[in-house]
Order: structure tokens, then C-alpha cells, then sequence
């Protein structure tokens, strides 16, 4: 059970903000190890001050001090995010979600039908339309999940991590689904055309779903965490 005081811990954040920490995950997962130790050194002497417990606890840590402790947590939650990303795939593909991505699929198809007659193989065309795809999705993925990103800013590692997945997803359309839409426009037939131009744009639009609800698990994960000792 911890007994420090509110006061003790703010010290604490404020020592491990002061070395150069402070993406609030980082120092929440610091602190979560820190402070049972200082906590322990307290305990065995209730003269020591909270500056000396401190002091000994970092000394404790070797010349590298708390970026050990930073590392760990970075590769920690890189696998955690893959794992959380590998799901959220197999929910859309194989899942419960993925009545939703053969709607999607269905309504550009739709779309294909009844715009690639007119684009008449143009490359230029082609991208431009992936390009606005791309922005209004990355668009609507920022707007959604604003609150979370004015509450942490560049506090949170995670929005830092993952947000700027989101913004890659026009650039994701128009360099590449657009040359490759044109290419099989101009050697294949129209229907693979059409197939195709559905299948890009879906990606495009099911990519953003999917790194929305990666933003959201990370924020309440980050929130989890911060909620411990705030």
C-alpha cells in the first residue's frame, strides 16, 4: 500500500521532469518504480528527506539513470501497439468489424462504376482524388480524437507516436494507389480498373478507422496510467 503523501510524489515528478522526462507516460512508468523505493527508504529511515531518498534512488540507477528506464518502456509499448494494431486489423478483416469494411468496399466500388469513365486514364486525376480522400480521412481522425491531443499536446508519447500515422494516409493514396490505379487502367481491362479503384480507396478509409481506434486505446491507456498517481 503506498503511503507517500501527495506532496512527496509531486516531488518526485518534479526530480524526474528536471532529468529531461517528461512524456507523462514515461514518467508515470518511472515513477511507478521509483516510488516504492523511495518509499521502502522512508520507511527504514523517517529522517531521511525526501530530496536524499530521492538523490539515492537515482544514484541507484548507474551513470545511465532513468533512460534505462525510458528504453525499456519505448520497446515495451512498441510491441503493445503492434499487438493492439495486429487486432484492430483482424477485427476489420476477419472480424466483427468486417461487415463494415465490405460496405465500404462496396459503396467505392459503386463510386468506380460511375467516375473512372471519366477520368480517361489520367494519372494527374487519379491522384488528386486519392490526395482528398487521404486529407479527409486524416482530417476527420485528427478532429475526432482533438480533446485527447488538447489535453496532452506533446506531453503523451503515445499521441506523439501513433497521431502521425494519421496524417500519412493521403500521402499513402496519392504516391501510390494513383500510379497504380492508372497503370492497370491503361493494361487491363475496366473492370479490374474498377475493382482496384474500390479496394484503394477503402484501404484509405478503413487505414483511418483503424488508427482512430489505435489513438483511442493509446489515450486511455496513457489515462489508465496517469489516473494512478494524479
Amino acid at each position: 500500500m503506498m503511503t507517500l503523501t501527495t506532496d512527496q510524489i509531486t516531488e518526485i515528478k518534479r526530480f524526474i521532469n528536471s532529468r529531461g522526462f517528461t512524456h507523462i507516460e514515461v514518467e508515470m512508468e518511472i515513477l511507478d518504480h521509483v516510488a516504492s523505493a523511495i518509499e521502502e527508504k522512508l520507511d527504514k529511515d523517517p529522517q531521511k528527506t525526501i530530496q536524499q531518498a530521492i538523490s539515492e534512488v537515482h544514484s541507484g540507477f548507474g551513470p545511465l539513470g532513468f533512460s534505462v528506464m525510458e528504453d525499456e518502456f519505448k520497446k515495451g509499448f512498441g510491441k503493445l501497439m503492434k499487438r493492439e494494431l495486429k487486432s484492430l486489423l483482424q477485427s476489420y478483416l476477419l472480424g466483427p468489424k468486417a461487415l463494415y469494411s465490405l460496405l465500404i468496399y462496396a459503396v467505392f466500388f459503386l463510386v468506380g462504376i460511375l467516375v473512372l469513365p471519366h477520368l480517361n486514364n489520367s494519372a494527374l486525376s487519379l491522384k488528386l482524388y486519392y490526395y482528398s480522400v487521404g486529407i479527409i480521412v486524416s482530417t476527420i481522425v485528427l478532429i475526432s480524437n482533438r480533446n485527447s491531443s488538447k489535453r496532452w499536446h506533446k506531453k503523451s508519447f503515445v499521441m506523439g507516436t501513433i497521431a502521425p500515422y494519421a496524417i500519412f494516409a493521403f500521402t499513402l493514396g496519392g504516391q501510390f494507389f494513383g500510379v497504380g490505379t492508372e497503370i492497370m487502367m491503361n493494361n487491363t481491362g475496366n473492370s479490374l480498373s474498377v475493382v482496384l479503384f474500390a479496394l484503394f480507396s477503402a484501404i484509405i478509409v478503413l487505414y483511418g478507422m483503424i488508427i482512430s481506434e489505435l489513438l483511442q486505446w493509446g489515450m486511455a491507456w496513457t489515462q489508465e496510467r496517469y489516473l494512478k498517481y494524479a
